[in-house]
């Protein structure tokens, strides 16, 4: 079977002047698309108002470049703020950081007040001491240039399975199953794509289970988890959000508050309402996640996982996996409890465990929304099942299902071939796409017998574009 052109020909292609190569590329396309099917694609860059609804664009003190990359079929979004720049990578995570502007706003003016700098004097400088003398190694950086989910689509599947209950048995022997002896490896949804070395993320190593232990185990001495979740409640936003400019102020307002001798939630307070209760609507965030200490709310999160799960060893590592903060555990335990399947939790928490990244975290807990959203209570009792590095599922009356909760779907070569698998090729099979596909995409999903559902709709979505069929505008 003839293929399109290497996406470094292409590009060469595409980028030159030259009218006889330019024909050469639209002959090569077009003999793709007659003899092998749909010509394959790149992933553009696109109109951001091709994705979002306008009012996601711009608002009181910040805008949203306009162009926006596709990265591992999720978004890139920059955002511009008074703070400074801010980076979203999906349509999801852009929505909850516009609605935690406000709260950042609150949270800054509180911070720079002259009532919290003299509370914070002596109070940071007696902490970094403290934290001093227990930390015995940095934590390791966790920052990095998410490659979108493009691995979801690949063909290999590794440190799951047999391997991954291997090192859950030998962290229970040696950590006593504290903390997470899960290396961030290749998990679900990071397959397929290579990434440049400059982007590639450090590996984390065991003495940062033990640094995260001695830091938690302070914190709770000092009541810092209980004023940062309160405050976080005042404000209405994720306390374990990944927001560097939220995160920052909100920590340093709940140390200094943890104190006993600043009234942080009174000094909050005097600044009136933020408006940033959106992240409680819409199913976006469970409110125990506000009300519950980080250690309670694991507890109550691993009862809720052995209804549906097998290995309670595995269920206690997952939970202790970095990928997974306590809100998305609580989204994901929330999931599983609407979807109610008869089997497959386990290779499902065996996937989460190899997640990297918050953006992998998230895509799991949305593809089991999408799921339950599409077939309600149809869903119950039916089988989860691993695709490569990705999950389907099997409902009872027989539909098979595969979500895939991203911004825009192109048919590259890695959706292409992950489509050909032969795990796919199932009768009565519907895909839920969370945003756009291209026309490309929808005609080499159309050719293959799918029943297609973009803009598919599940608990907590982003306003996403609608009105007849959206199309992506590149420009590039």
């Amino acid at each position: 079977m003839i293929t399109s052109p290497p996406q470094h020909l292409r590009r060469i292609l595409r980028g030159a002047r030259s009218p006889c190569l330019t024909l050469l590329l639209a002959l090569a396309t077009a003999h793709a698309a007659d003899e092998g099917g749909v010509a394959t694609e790149e992933e553009p860059l696109i109109d951001a108002a091709s994705l979002v609804q306008p009012a996601l664009l711009s608002g009181p003190g910040y805008s949203v470049d306009s162009r926006v990359e596709l990265r591992g079929y999720m978004a890139r979004f920059l955002i511009d703020t008074p703070l400074g720049p801010l980076q979203a990578d999906s349509v999801e995570i852009l929505a909850e950081r516009e609605a935690e502007l406000p709260a950042i706003e609150a949270l800054d003016r509180v911070t720079r007040s002259d009532a919290f700098l003299r509370a914070a004097g002596n109070r940071i400088g007696a902490t970094a001491k403290s934290l001093a003398q227990i930390v015995l190694h940095p934590v390791d950086s966790v920052l990095g240039i998410p490659a979108g989910v493009a691995r979801y689509f690949g063909q290999r599947l590794e440190r799951i399975g047999n391997q991954a209950q291997a090192l859950s048995d030998r962290a229970a022997k040696t950590l006593g199953n504290n903390g997470n002896p899960y290396p961030a490896d290749a998990g679900p949804m990071t397959d397929a794509r290579e990434e440049e070395k400059s982007e590639a993320k450090p590996r984390k190593h065991w003495y940062s289970t033990i640094t995260r232990e001695a830091e938690r185990e302070f914190k709770r001495q000092v009541k810092y988890n209980q004023v940062k979740r309160e405050l976080a409640e005042r404000l209405g936003i994720d306390p374990y959000t990944g927001n560097p400019y939220a995160q920052e102020r909100l920590s340093a307002l709940a140390w200094v508050g943890s104190a006993g001798d600043f009234g942080a939630g009174s000094a909050l307070g005097t600044i009136g309402g933020v408006g940033a209760n959106a992240l409680a609507q819409g199913g976006r965030i469970n409110d125990l996640v506000w009300k519950l200490a980080p250690d309670d709310l694991r507890a109550r999160n691993r009862e809720r996982l052995q209804v549906h799960c097998r290995d309670e060893l595995l269920v206690r590592q997952f939970l202790r996996r970095g990928a997974f903060s306590p809100t998305l555990q609580t989204a994901f335990a929330d999931a599983l409890d609407a979807l109610q399947p008869a089997d497959g939790c386990d290779a499902l928490l065996e996937l989460g465990m190899t997640a990297s990244s918050d953006l992998e975290a998230r895509f799991m807990v949305n593809a089991l929304r999408l799921t339950v959203a599409h077939l309600g209570a149809r869903a119950h009792e039916g089988s989860l099942r691993r695709i490569g590095a990705g999950l389907a599922y099997v409902a009872k009356d027989g539909e098979f299902v595969l979500p895939l909760p991203v911004d825009r779907l192109s048919w590259t070569d890695e959706v292409r071939n992950f489509l050909d698998r032969g795990e796919l090729r199932v009768h009565n099979r519907t895909v839920l796409i969370g945003g756009d596909a291209s026309l490309a995409a929808r005609r080499g999903l159309t050719e293959r017998g799918w029943n297609i559902l973009v803009h598919a709709q599940r608990a907590g979505a982003p306003a996403y574009a609608r009105g007849g069929e959206p199309a992506a505008v590149d420009i590039d």
